[in-house]
């Protein structure tokens, strides 16, 4: 009789789990399937709640869409440039908390300061940067101060790169921070026996810190490329697409689609395609980073 009472699955954890699982159903599988059915539907819900059945043709027409394969193009442009630039620029600063600030005070002060761009909220940093942007804005007026032409951050030429700044400037703590973490957890005995050995500081950096580093590395790229994919915010924001389809990205131009020009069905098709361009793209970047 024990042997059965000890046996005995208790059941009271599996109906805890019902609401979350009721939850995630409602907030994410649902809208998921409702996605594919009105993919395949040709619907604008402000002219009549009728719905007509297309079937593919709106995949088709969206890898027409000479507009979206631009705002693809433009996205794999930020996503392979800035989110580099991230990771190359809070690995270099991580590495130069550890190397050259000795005091613990004045590095952890360094950290938190590094910290606060991320730490804001992604519209009010763009509103911010908005307003410093401008022709007569902040950065311009120092500029005319030093003597030196103001510069239109927000021209056709520019725009993309100024919004790829403010991302760069807003996101680079997060590679910091994994980087820092990474670093501090190598043994001090390695590189004190290197030392000794004579290895110079560039050989210890590929031999040891890099090859450390590498995993962590691997998931701070990871981490942004995926959150550049939903890159809305800064956009909307600071140049609404803008000037013509410069900063147009593909989340932008869904959302113009979808809610503005109430395609409803064409706007899910493009969301599909997008999101599994992404989820493929992630996937060869960590098959990659594996094999190495």
């Amino acid at each position: 009789m024990f042997g059965k009472e000890s046996k005995r699955i208790p059941k009271t954890p599996y109906y805890l789990m019902i609401p979350p699982q009721l939850l995630i159903w409602v907030v994410v599988i649902f809208p998921l399937l409702w996605a594919i059915y009105i993919s395949f539907h040709d619907w604008n819900p402000t002219i009549s709640p009728e719905r007509t059945f297309v079937g593919l043709q709106n995949y088709i027409n969206v890898f027409r869409d000479e507009r979206f394969i631009g705002a693809l193009l433009r996205m794999l442009y930020y996503s392979g440039v800035g989110v580099t630039i991230q990771l190359v620029l809070g690995t270099a600063i991580a590495l130069a908390l550890v190397e050259y600030v000795r005091s613990e005070r004045l590095r952890t002060f360094l950290l938190v300061l590094f910290l606060l761009p991320m730490m804001m909220a992604e519209a009010v940093a763009a509103q911010m940067w908005t307003l410093l942007i401008t022709d007569t804005g902040t950065i311009n007026n120092i500029l005319i101060w030093l003597g030196l032409n103001p510069i239109g951050w927000r021209s056709r030429e520019l725009a993309l790169t100024t919004i790829m700044i403010v991302d760069i400037w807003q996101w680079t703590a997060l590679p910091l921070l994994i980087a820092y973490a990474a670093r501090i957890s190598i043994p001090e005995s390695l590189y004190e026996s290197s030392r000794l050995d004579g290895a110079s500081k560039w050989l210890i950096l590929r031999k040891i810190t890099l090859p450390y580093m590498r995993v962590p590395l691997a998931i701070a790229f990871l981490l942004r490329f995926m959150d550049s994919y939903k890159f809305l915010d800064k956009v909307f924001i600071m140049t609404y697409g803008g000037p013509g389809t410069a900063t147009e990205l593909p989340t932008f131009y869904l959302y113009q689609t979808a809610f503005s020009y109430f395609k409803v069905g064409y706007g899910a098709a493009m969301s599909w395609i997008f999101g599994i361009i992404a989820v493929v793209g992630m996937f060869i970047f960590w098959r990659l980073a594996k094999a190495q």
